[in-house]
């Protein structure tokens, strides 16, 4: 596999601009999955399955956001190694990524199976059609997740390789698989959520298929063999203390979300389906700011590991400035193009698109500071920093809102309470995170020049 960006020489605008294009557009892709589900469900079924499929994706994105942020422990480490030019090291993480993905992820899918139906209904997931198609599509999906853990964990590494245009084209193919699935599934054989959730399955063992394949076929550093392969618990253990605390931040932040969707289900099925159209436009909006951070944490790395702080940290700003013009466009964007958002999603329910309008007022307009939020804590990571902005977002968006699911929307219990969580939550996170970059800035700073020092000597 040949290195595709260069992060440690050159020019850094456009380097950080075509290195993040595609890792955007797959996490989109991603996305359209459940989205994909959501408007197939919502245009042949009806609104009890839309609501149903809806219900799940809270919990559904606390197990994705686990081991997607594991997986930036591999991205960290052999970013790290691959800066110091240490490619035994390198080797070695990436077969201990590759060994360990699918396993993990088989015992995630068991738990998940299990536990389904329970947590569903202690989120107050209606019971009758909701609550049955809900543990219905969610154990289905579940049975995808190694195979999605096993694509993340290879994206990780071709990240690493500054090659992130090859993971796009395959999640391509495997959402245009998904899309006609879902329309074959449910238009034709009227499966619903049954029908959208094997696609979605079948669309995630391709992908995985792909870039693994992949990676068998690569010849040089960037590849896997099974005749070669060097299992390395040291690397897995330093994958997992940089892995550990993002994924418990990204399935913190995704449990929060899981209570606040407890909160939307106590007004019934019409404001499910309302939120849920909403939430499935912010997943998007989400995930295309949030690629930005893999950005920081893979540019961070790999300068800082080269000795070149001030590179980095230059870096940071140019993907913080792009993230958050494009967070403003798409955020007022979506905000003013509200009508016809929804319409792709609900037909025929005037009280779930106003339900739905209750919900997009509050996020919209300002969602921009949701992809700062997520960016901050791949830089400061990729400083080798992980537990403290880990524990930090996760307090801001994980505590603080069940704290106020619990106590200040139980005294005031309207939906416009609820979702006024989100922007204070945000603002709350990005000043602590804004305090613990600017400290872990400061000793990368002071380790360098230790170091020059000594090399001068």
């Amino acid at each position: 596999m040949t290195r595709s960006v260069d992060m440690i020489n050159g020019g850094l605008f456009k380097k950080i601009i075509v290195f993040t294009i595609p890792i955007m557009l797959q996490g989109i892709l991603q996305s359209v999955y459940n989205a994909a589900d959501l408007v197939v469900v919502g245009q042949f079924s009806g609104d009890v399955e839309l609501a149903a499929v809806g219900a799940t994706t809270s919990i559904y994105n606390v197990i994705i956001g686990l081991f997607m942020g594991i997986s930036a422990g591999v991205d960290v480490v052999s970013s790290f190694y691959f800066g110091m030019r240490d490619e035994r090291s390198v080797k070695k993480v990436i077969d201990t990524a590759v060994i360990v993905a699918p396993i993990l992820g088989v015992v995630v899918t068991v738990v998940g199976i299990i536990v389904a139906e329970p947590v569903l209904t202690l989120m107050n997931t209606p019971s009758g059609g909701v609550l049955e198609g809900a543990t219905i599509y969610l154990r289905i999906v579940m049975i995808g997740v190694p195979f999605s853990m096993l694509y993340n964990f290879c994206a990780a590494v071709f990240r690493t390789a500054g090659e992130t245009k090859r993971p796009f084209i395959y999640l391509v193919v495997s959402g245009l698989v998904n899309v006609l699935l879902n329309l074959l599934f449910c238009g034709v054989f009227s499966m619903g959520v049954v029908g959208v959730a094997i696609a979605t399955v079948v669309s995630q063992v391709l992908s995985s298929i792909m870039i693994f394949v992949n990676l068998l076929v690569n010849k040089g550093l960037f590849s896997f063999s099974f005749k070669n392969v060097e299992f390395s618990w040291h690397k897995l253990k330093r994958i997992v203390a940089i892995g550990i605390p993002a994924g418990l931040q990204s399935a913190a932040f995704s449990l929060s979300n899981v209570f606040l969707q407890s909160g939307v289900n106590s007004f019934g099925d019409d404001a499910i389906a309302g939120s849920t159209a909403v939430g499935t436009v912010e997943g998007l909006m989400w995930v295309t700011l949030n690629s930005f951070q893999n950005a920081a944490t893979t540019f961070t790395s790999q300068n800082v590991a080269a000795g070149k702080v001030d590179r980095a940290r230059r870096a940071f700003r140019y993907i913080l400035l792009v993230a958050t013009v494009l967070g403003l466009f798409l955020g007022l964007g979506m905000f003013f193009g509200k009508k016809w958002i929804m319409a792709i999603f609900i037909k025929d329910n005037p009280l779930a698109v106003e339900y739905g309008y209750q919900r997009l007022k509050y996020t919209f307009p300002i969602y921009f500071l949701a992809g700062i939020m997520g960016i901050m804590p791949g830089a400061i990571r990729g400083h080798g920093s992980s537990l403290p902005p880990s524990l930090i977002t996760i307090f801001g968006t994980c505590v603080i809102r069940i704290v106020w699911v619990y106590t200040v929307f139980q005294v005031y219990h309207d939906l416009s309470i609820l979702y006024l969580v989100h922007p204070i939550t945000w603002v709350f996170t990005i000043v602590a995170l804004t305090i613990n970059y600017v400290i872990v800035l400061k000793k990368t700073v002071k380790k360098q020049k230790l170091k020059e020092k000594i090399s001068e000597q």
